[in-house]
């Protein structure tokens, strides 16, 4: 089993991050909390049906990050719920089926820092959310040509549109350069391969680059890089 990323990967990692589980069926809130059990630094904080339930757990719990379902229906109502936990400064990751364009353009223009699809494992949740919580955009690799290829349309400012690669995202950008798969590069940077996996798919989005090689080629053109 692959580990969550470790806090010298992502900072000072909070002992218990709290998540606030959302989801209007019973079933799929279950689905959720299942996918948290049994980790040490993860625990669910509270429960949620809609954006006005969430405001009040949001405000009464205090959770560092949310993780909510969506089955690429009603748009309105993740952004509803995603205007809430940016208004609490709190990061919401989304479970989704396959999202189509325009609606993963309009989510995450509307806040949402993470989507991941819904056959995500166990550990890709845990990774994302511990991700999300430190202020990292979270895309599953197969969404990642997807938001690219709509980055005017969804970026909601220019400040976005200029957001500069991390010192940990030189460091990935670098080891793509040489052609190192996602293993190598966690070996050798000392992470895991899940926290490659999302910093790899920062850098696209930075980048708008739809693969790996054009993200180096834009990068090298840039100078953030030297071939």
């Amino acid at each position: 089993m692959v580990e969550p990323p470790p806090a010298s990967a992502l900072g000072a990692v909070p002992r218990r991050l709290r998540v606030l589980v959302v989801a209007r069926q019973p079933i799929d809130r279950a689905g959720l909390r299942g996918l948290l059990e049994d980790r040490d630094n993860v625990e669910v904080g509270g429960q949620a049906l809609s954006a006005e339930d969430a405001a009040s757990a949001l405000a009464q719990q205090g959770p560092g990050v949310v993780l909510a379902t969506w089955d690429g229906s009603h748009v309105d109502g993740v952004a509803a719920l995603a205007e809430v936990t940016t208004a609490q400064g709190v990061p919401i990751v989304l479970l989704a089926d396959a999202p189509a364009a325009p609606e993963l353009a309009a989510i995450l223009r509307a806040g949402v820092r993470g989507v991941l699809l819904s056959d995500a494992t166990a550990d890709d949740v845990h990774a994302a959310l511990l991700a999300a919580s430190h202020g990292l955009l979270v895309l599953d690799a197969m969404l990642a040509p997807t938001w690219t290829s709509l980055v005017p349309a969804a970026r909601p400012n220019e400040a976005f549109h200029t957001e500069p690669l991390t010192e940990r995202e030189r460091e990935v950008l670098n080891l793509l350069a040489l052609g190192l798969p996602n293993k190598h590069i966690a070996k050798q940077l000392a992470i895991s391969e899940h926290t490659v996996k999302f910093h790899v798919g920062s850098i696209l989005a930075k980048l708008d680059a739809g693969s790996r090689t054009e993200a180096v080629t834009r990068a090298a053109r840039r100078g953030l890089l030297a071939l």
